[in-house]
């Protein structure tokens, strides 16, 4: 009993101490706090300690995290960042807390492979990620639109789980970006996506009854705003089996031919 009553006390002993250290980086411009918080709950995390809304509580004033949330979502970041500030309010543990980061960062990889374009720059780096691989080093210079990949893994049934509970909660409040809109400049289509869409075309063409042509490609490209991405479409179009390659309609035969 008497032992019980000392880890308790032990344990309510090292929460104050998060807590405390929570209410001086309060103190902090928000560009210096925010990545401090989430340092500070993951530390938690790694201690068993269950506390995030009231370290937010101490940092922000805000059980809720919505001022955490704002100013994360603020501007684009690199894309192991959020997958580590996601995972942190995820875990409940270490384990908990490795297992998240890694699957978090998969979706993204995928993301990538499907040719979202909520990512900023070059994303060879994500695109190389196995499965299996537990080392993320390379990731630092992948950059994305956080809201437009958090929104997008809450797209996905399959995804939707790695969206922590009060980023959610603050999306589902009409949370707003500080720019008020989410940048959707167009990023480079790279040969792979390129081959998945021409495959995704011919299939669709195909399900349709229609013989899928060149012309109809580079309709349904430009309908998709696929940009400066013609000539890994025409290859890979030639490339497939069951397409034809036809330029447009065939000219009219001559009515002047001789009928001898």
């Amino acid at each position: 009993m008497i032992e019980t009553s000392n880890e308790q006390a032990n344990e309510l002993a090292l929460k104050q101490q998060f807590l405390d250290r929570a209410k001086a980086l309060s103190k902090l411009p928000k560009v210096f706090r925010c990545p401090q918080v989430t340092l500070l709950i993951a530390e938690s995390v790694a201690f068993g300690v269950r506390a995030k809304a009231e370290i937010s509580d101490a940092a922000y004033g805000d059980t809720g995290g919505r001022k955490y949330w704002d100013t994360y979502l603020s501007e684009a970041i690199s894309v192991y960042s959020l997958a580590y500030a996601l995972s942190v309010h995820l875990a409940e543990g270490v384990e908990q807390l490795e297992l998240a980061r890694i699957a978090i960062i998969r979706a993204f990889r995928d993301a990538a492979h499907a040719g979202e374009r909520w990512f900023i720059g070059e994303t060879a780096p994500l695109l190389a990620v196995e499965d299996g691989q537990t080392n993320f080093e390379g990731l630092g210079k992948v950059k994305v639109h956080p809201r437009a990949a958090v929104e997008w893994l809450l797209s996905k049934p399959k995804r939707e789980h790695l969206v922590p509970e009060s980023l959610r909660s603050f999306l589902q409040s009409g949370g707003e970006p500080t720019n008020g809109k989410t940048p959707t400049a167009p990023r480079p289509v790279t040969q792979k996506i390129a081959e998945r869409f021409v495959a995704d075309y011919i299939s669709g063409e195909q399900a349709a009854g229609r013989c899928p042509t060149l012309v109809g490609l580079e309709a349904a490209a430009k309908k998709a705003d696929m940009r400066g991405a013609r000539e890994y479409l025409r290859a890979a179009f030639r490339r497939s089996r069951g397409a034809e390659v036809r330029r447009g309609r065939p000219p009219k035969a001559s009515t002047k031919i001789a009928e001898k």
